[in-house]
């Protein structure tokens, strides 16, 4: 009977082997592979001054771990890997949050998304088209959850989803996980999850999921009415943030002295609710040649002092146009400025005001003006590649890399700059060896005869550098064309601190193993101004940390737990991986300490000048 058994087992894997594969299903609407056909075909690629069609992205869920403001950019981890991915919003790109449109600073970190992307020039998924959270995903599909009972001591809300239209249960209830960190909100107020009762109507919001941690859920919103209200809110929020910047759109053509444009919005009603709001009637406005300010924007939707560089200009001609795309609001004006600048281009960005809004300087840091290109906070610094006769990390691909000269300090921004982990040194030959982030290459390395290194923002030799901590190497090519050549080394620490650049603690959540950070930059004196401007925050990121990260506070070590929100720290950071940043090993709390750190390695350092002579 076992060999019986096992022949026919046999016979069944023959059988299985030989059958063809199954014929990738197609779907004749779309010239372009999707996520659900025409595997055969090439993705669409992103083209300028082009919306992306409906369903030519690749959806993909994750976890926010890291807002970048200014640049529209972030990390998000992907669900179920945990892999780490890099993404850009292109000027089109949108955040829905809530259910109405959003920027990246309106969105708490560890939030879950679903990101519509699209390949970026070097072939990786990157390009965010719009993101949208599970409360705009179930609410904007016209769901609800109801409520069939709340297990808070277990974890647990067992939930029924229905569909509003119809008022009735459009799946089998499922569970879903929650814990003290879970927000109930009611109305504009905070409850506990013990208020909960059979029959609410509820929305969420989730962290993502992976192997080692199961989809948890955030935030609890409760009853139709908290739905309005926090809709309603976001909403207002962002038309705030559209009225003090200005509406973003791009140049399609220009003729003569017109420009023709097309605003931008993640959906053509978002737009529409502005400018009911405000009493805009597109066509109307354009058959009275109603006046608006038109202010150029580069790719992050950035401006030039829109309050002086601003051109008053006066609408023509209103045309509707198709919104089966990503980014299009559906209307397009033919405009025409009192006056044509440089920067109004087809392809380029630009920012519109109606004559109500005031027309002002974006906020401090944001614009690409702060007051003078040296003082401005260094991650508000806008580099143009043609100002250089050099590739440069951010540009001028077309030409070669800057070769290092011996005894000339290279100049400004010509590095190829790489993080890794500090592997091994050899201090009497000024080498090593480090794997860089991500990826794990391992590079051998050499410090050029004008290389330098610095360790907590102050000169260090390289055997100071701890084995194990990430650090930042400005590398150049060697006589084989490979990056071996280090002109500077630093750690995290001297990094950020060369930068102004501090991380203000907003959230210790210790049993998760992170730290939610602002990305904060320093106070800077602008021109003429007496009292240093102050920027707001660039940006939020997590900080990983465990057991072994050490604190300090002074000259002696604190627990993790001693932290306190509002604290200004500095951090140093072990390797990074595919699905870590790098965990923090050591954080320095305050500016005091900065300083004492600072000083203590400055020093340790001029003791081994002292002792080893200064080198030639």
């Amino acid at each position: 009977m076992r060999v019986l058994l096992s022949l026919m087992l046999a016979l069944l894997a023959v059988t299985q082997a030989a059958r063809p594969d199954p014929i990738p299903q197609t779907d004749a609407k779309y010239p372009f592979r999707t996520d659900f056909a025409n595997q055969g075909l090439p993705w669409y690629r992103l083209k300028p001054g082009e919306f992306p069609p409906s369903h030519s992205e690749h959806r993909v869920g994750g976890e926010l771990v890291e807002a970048d403001y200014i640049h529209r950019s972030g990390v998000f981890r992907m669900d179920g890997s945990g892999e780490l991915v890099n993404f850009t919003l292109p000027s089109f790109g949108s955040v829905t949050y809530l259910n109405a449109e959003a920027d990246l600073r309106d969105v708490p970190l560890g939030t879950y998304f679903l990101f519509f992307l699209y390949l970026d020039d070097q072939g990786v998924f990157s390009r965010v088209a719009t993101m949208q959270d599970e409360y705009t995903m179930t609410a904007g599909h016209g769901f609800r959850y109801r409520l069939l009972e709340a297990k808070a001591d277990a974890g647990k809300l067992l939930v029924a989803r229905h569909s509003i239209a119809k008022n009735e249960p459009e799946a089998a209830p499922k569970e879903i996980l929650v814990d003290d960190r879970t927000k109930v909100w009611k109305g504009e107020k905070q409850g506990k999850l013990s208020d909960l009762a059979p029959g609410d109507e509820l929305l969420f919001n989730f962290t993502g999921s992976s192997r080692q941690m199961p989809r948890r859920c955030t935030d609890v919103w409760v009853g139709v009415d908290t739905h309005k209200l926090v809709t309603e809110q976001q909403r207002k929020r962002h038309f705030a943030f559209i009225k003090a910047r200005g509406v973003p759109a791009w140049i399609d053509r220009t003729e003569g002295d017109r420009l023709t444009v097309t605003l931008f919005s993640s959906e053509p009603a978002s737009l529409q609710a502005l400018f009911e709001a405000e009493n805009i009637d597109p066509d109307l406005w354009a058959k009275e040649h109603r006046r608006i300010s038109v202010a150029v924007a580069n790719e992050h939707l950035r401006t030039y002092l829109p309050n002086v560089t601003n051109k008053g200009a006066t609408v023509q001609d209103f045309q509707s146009v198709p919104t089966e795309c990503y980014g299009c609001s559906g209307v397009r004006w033919v405009i025409q400025p009192e006056l044509m600048l440089e920067g109004f281009r087809k392809g380029r960005n630009v920012r519109l005001f109606v004559q109500s809004w005031p027309v002002e300087a974006m906020p401090f840091g944001e614009g690409l003006y702060a007051g003078g290109h040296d003082e401005e906070p260094a991650d508000s610094k806008e580099l143009e590649p043609a100002d250089f006769p050099y590739r440069t990390d951010f540009g001028n691909e077309n030409l070669p890399w800057y070769r290092l000269q011996p005894g000339k300090v290279p100049p400004d921004h010509s590095e190829h700059l790489v993080g890794g982990e500090l592997m091994s040194v050899d201090a009497a030959h000024r080498s090593g060896r480090l794997r860089l982030d991500r990826t794990g290459e391992r590079v051998d390395f050499a410090l050029a005869d004008v290389g330098k290194v610095l360790y907590l923002g102050a000169d260090a030799a390289l055997e100071d550098l701890p084995l194990g901590m990430r650090c930042l190497f400005s590398l150049y090519q060697d006589e084989k064309g490979a990056f071996t050549r280090a002109a500077v080394i630093e750690d995290e620490f001297t990094y950020l601190a060369a930068n102004t650049i501090t991380y203000r603690l907003e959230a210790a959540q210790l049993d998760a193993g992170k730290l939610i950070v602002a990305r904060h930059p320093a106070p800077v004196k602008v021109d003429y101004i007496l009292e240093p401007r102050v920027a707001p925050d660039f940006g939020r990121i997590e900080l990983e940390v465990d057991a072994g990260t050490r604190v300090w506070k002074g000259d002696h070590r604190i627990k993790l737990s001693d932290l306190t929100v509002g604290d200004e720290l500095l951090v140093n950071l072990a390797a990074q991986t595919p699905t870590s940043r790098g965990r923090c090993t050591d954080i320095w709390a305050g500016a005091e300490t900065h300083r004492f750190a600072t000083e203590q390695q400055r020093k340790r350092h001029t003791a081994l000048i002292k002792e080893r002579g200064v080198p030639q």
